[in-house]
């Protein structure tokens, strides 16, 4: 009965899909520079890079053309492969490949906004072990988390909504204007596995990788409250830096 009426509330707030998490804000900048924060092209500049989840490759390609010595990206959909080797052709770099797999060792790997979407995050570090020279680095940006405002994704209707509206309303709701057969979050295009910051720090414990670095970047409006209690619902994106033990 809840979930029902809930899905009702939610197609009178929003009959259609909210344009959130839509990537508009990086328009007229570096979406890389500012997720992956300040000195990461010179961090770059003359190594092979992984870019692990590269979708349609527009990450990939600014990476090749702004100093790395070589770019690989990889992605399990053959379908945007194909869409970022038109990208990189079109940018005229050649320094760069797309694959579903490799077994060329690279100097750093990067993921950014993934880790929030992977079915299997501990199984995604540990491919990311495999994949690395044995000095190597992994880079990590991502967020929104699942305690921030719009850490629902397509689901925030409004702040924190998929916090307080159950799955099944939500659910329901998206299949008004999706038809892909979803039942749970982890099911919708994407996937979504309310990750947290908490949840992250133990994945990452448990992996073959410790942290270099750590940073918890607040929402701006949220800065003043933000601190260690309060950092699950203030932070705008996780960044860091990992390296073996």
């Amino acid at each position: 009965m809840l979930s029902a009426i809930q899905y009702q509330v939610l197609r009178k707030l929003s009959p259609g899909a909210p344009n959130y998490c839509s990537g508009s804000a990086y328009a007229h900048t570096s979406k890389l520079g500012v997720l992956m924060g300040p000195g990461f092209f010179a961090r770059i500049a003359g190594k092979t890079v992984i870019d692990f989840g590269c979708g349609e490759g527009e990450d990939a390609v600014e990476m090749a053309q702004k100093g790395a010595k070589r770019v690989i990206g990889i992605d399990n959909r053959e379908e945007v492969l194909e869409v970022a080797r038109r990208k990189a052709l079109a940018a005229g770099a050649q320094n760069i490949d797309f694959a579903t797999s490799t077994e060329e060792p690279a100097d750093l790997v990067v993921s950014v906004d993934a880790f929030e979407h992977f079915a299997d995050p501990a199984a995604i570090l540990e491919i990311m072990n495999t994949l690395l020279t044995p000095s190597g680095q992994v880079l990590v940006s991502f967020g929104p988390t699942w305690y921030h405002p719009l850490g629902g994704h397509l689901f925030s209707v409004f702040p924190w909504a998929h916090l307080v509206f159950t799955e099944k309303a939500l659910i329901r709701w998206r299949s008004t204007f999706k038809t892909d057969g979803a039942t749970r979050f982890g099911e919708v295009a994407g996937g979504l596995n309310q990750m947290t910051i908490a949840r992250f720090e133990r994945l990452v414990a448990a992996s073959p990788f410790k942290f270099a670095s750590l940073e918890c970047v607040p929402i701006r409006k949220l800065q003043p409250l933000h601190n260690r209690l309060m950092r699950e619902f203030t932070t705008a994106i996780v960044r860091c830096s990992l390296v073996r033990r």
